[in-house]
């Protein structure tokens, strides 16, 4: 990143929405003295009064709006989705800064804000399961995908439910200042690395913990050995399961079969090693699982959009 530290501002509405504020405080407002460079972190209300939480908790933010024209990401961690207007000053303030290209996230209902302002118009989003089909009635323009842990639009990034917001947070951290230092953050909040965007919300059938057979471990161990061999028969002698049952586990889980996620997990490898690394394509291709060089060329311009070398030289130029 550059030398400034870039600004999270947080908008807190009339009623808080306190683990979404958690989590945004957490993530991006905790002291990391072990970095050289980190986020500066304001929370904003939308008026000068107290905002309203919940067991009759009242909270009064510092900063007032202004503050938001120096914002590098403006986070909404919650928002009403019956009543999502604001006043006409607080949304041409909003829509001047989206232009001056600042990033917006959601999490959970925060996303009809972002909706009510037309960010989202044309675009693909996510929120809470409970709440896409109302997202999708108020707001037809937007392709709403109630499948996934969150969306990533470029400009605007959504999440779904409370927890995914964790995972978009991270996810942000990641794009901002790399994977070891997302690594980093999500060890100290005691959570998996990461969590691709496209997994599934929830497991539809729970699977006991103690049934033989839970694909937990295998994913585990997958991702510490990702340059060898992972075939679906593999997988599944592995776990213990039938292929049937491993590929029906899979899609419960993860909700995308084994070669998919596998592809995205090399993937993730290969973009972490790219950024702390020297290694070259041929190594890392190797490293990753992905073999060859064309092969890593291939899927990760198909995920990523970029070419691999294209994707390191935009990493060091940030840092």
């Amino acid at each position: 990143m550059k030398e400034t530290n870039p600004l999270v501002c947080v908008l807190i509405s009339e009623t808080v929405h306190l683990f979404e504020l958690g989590i945004a405080a957490e993530v991006f407002g905790l002291a990391r003295p072990e970095f050289d460079h980190w986020y500066d972190f304001k929370i904003i209300a939308t008026n000068d009064d107290v905002q309203k939480a919940m067991g009759s908790l009242v909270l009064k933010a510092e900063y007032n709006l202004d503050a938001l024209k120096q914002a590098s990401l403006i986070l909404i961690p919650g928002w009403s989705s019956e009543d999502p207007t604001i006043s006409e000053d607080l949304r041409q303030l909003l829509i001047k800064i989206a232009g001056n290209g600042c990033r917006f996230a959601s999490i959970c209902s925060g996303v009809f804000l972002l909706a009510e302002l037309g960010f989202l118009n044309g675009k693909s989003a996510t929120t809470h399961w409970r709440y896409t089909h109302e997202l999708q009635y108020k707001y037809p323009s937007i392709n709403v995908d109630p499948n996934v842990l969150y969306v990533d639009e470029g400009q605007f990034l959504t999440s779904a439910g409370s927890a995914a917001g964790i995972d978009l947070c991270l996810h942000i951290v990641r794009h901002d200042f790399g994977h070891e230092k997302a690594n980093i953050v999500a060890r100290r909040l005691v959570l998996p690395a990461h969590r691709d965007g496209g997994q599934a919300q929830f497991i539809p059938r729970p699977i006991p913990k103690e049934r033989a057979g839970h694909i937990s471990p295998l994913l585990d161990e997958i991702r510490l050995k990702l340059n060898q061999d992972w075939s679906v028969e593999t997988m599944a002698k592995r776990a213990g399961l039938s292929k049937r049952t491993l590929l029906r586990r899979f899609k419960e889980t993860v909700g995308e079969k084994p070669h998919s996620w596998l592809i995205s997990e090399r993937i993730e490898r290969a973009k972490e090693l790219l950024e702390v690394t020297e290694l070259s394509i041929s190594e890392i291709a190797e490293v990753s699982g992905l073999v060859t060089p064309e092969t890593l060329r291939h899927h990760f311009r198909r995920k990523v959009g970029v070419s691999p070398t294209h994707y390191r030289q935009e990493f060091h130029r940030k840092i």
